[in-house]
């Protein structure tokens, strides 16, 4: 909500209370589920802050937390974030979306942040999938007469393209952000894997700190002065993403939803090169994908996301207002240097 006043800085901070009080009305209304309520005021825009928790699969209480402008919003759009991370390491997409008046929401996978579970495991990849749709739900029922987006970074990019496949009804589109896609598993770790999750597929693993998952400050550093982060990872999640993978690489093309693939090209996490080929074999009439020279596996997070950011926008805006598109193209942006 924007407040154009003139006069003395009193009457300027009382119009503000009341966009204040006006917003933490409507988010009491509007909210999914009983959770802290903020308002905050960004770049001429109302922000509602919301935090929760929402009913997963098999009872999972599963943390959640929106963004949402006051006024009349474009789009709503969920936000998945990677392994290891939570929905707080995906505020750099949710604050600048919801800044130009799209609705975000994102949750904690279980197993990660907030969310219960062992870290990094999932007894049944289904477990990831049903959450998801059960997130959905709830969102789509709050803005039934908005479009409605998904978009995910690496784990949660697998994940959503999973669902996609399986079940697209209400998805106006999907920006996949280096989707976990590119991870190859060599025979005899796919055959370890398999074997460890019969015998106790929660054992857990620390993998190394990817200190390069982006470029610049404190951000190199994985889990810097952030609790809720680890590196954790278990042969019941391997042996989903195993079968996930299968499944997409046979599959893709029934895939239809409008799609977006956003990718740095120094990416060590998940190379680029087998994401070029998964796009290409990707069934959607409606496809883009950007490749940020020289960015990694955070390009939302690296020093210099201005151009990463505005291209999802510019992505988003176009088919908030427009449902029909038919393109296939490539964009390398050499401006992200």
């Amino acid at each position: 909500m924007r407040i154009r006043t003139q006069g003395s800085p009193d009457l300027v901070q009382s119009a503000r209370r009341l966009a204040d009080y006006a917003a933490r009305q409507w988010c009491a209304w509007r909210s999914c589920h009983p959770g802290e309520k903020q308002a905050a005021w960004q770049g001429g825009v109302t922000l509602l802050s919301s935090e929760g928790t929402f009913a997963g699969t098999h009872g999972a209480e599963l943390f959640y937390r929106s963004l949402v402008p006051v006024t009349s919003p474009k789009a709503a759009v969920i936000i998945l974030h990677g392994l290891g991370d939570h929905s707080g390491g995906m505020q750099a997409i949710s604050k600048y979306l919801c800044e130009h008046h799209y609705a975000t929401y994102s949750f904690d996978l279980r197993g990660h942040g907030k969310s219960p579970g062992t870290r990094g495991y999932v007894s049944r990849w289904e477990d990831y999938r049903r959450d998801l749709h059960a997130f959905h739900q709830i969102v789509q029922e709050l803005h039934a007469d908005l479009p409605l987006f998904l978009v995910a970074h690496s784990l949660g990019g697998l994940i959503c393209l999973d669902y996609c496949l399986h079940e697209d009804t209400g998805i106006a589109g999907l920006a996949a952000i280096a989707p976990a896609l590119s991870y190859t598993f060599k025979p005899m770790e796919k055959w370890l894997i398999l074997l460890m999750s019969c015998i106790k597929p929660d054992y857990t693993v620390e993998k190394p700190v990817h200190s390069r998952s982006a470029r610049g400050s404190d951000r190199n550093s994985w889990n810097h002065g952030d609790s809720l982060r680890h590196q954790i990872v278990t042969p019941g999640l391997g042996r989903g993403m195993i079968t996930a993978l299968s499944s997409l690489q046979k599959h893709s093309s029934s895939i239809q939803v409008p799609f977006l693939l956003q990718y740095g090209t120094a990416d060590r996490v998940t190379p680029p090169e087998q994401l070029r080929e998964f796009f290409a074999r990707i069934g959607s009439r409606d496809k883009q994908q950007i490749a940020y020279e020289h960015m990694r596996h955070r390009p939302f997070d690296e020093e210099g996301n201005s151009a990463f950011l505005a291209d999802l926008l510019n992505w988003l805006e176009d088919r908030s207002t427009s449902r029909t598109s038919n393109s296939d193209t490539t964009i390398h942006c050499g401006s992200c240097l």
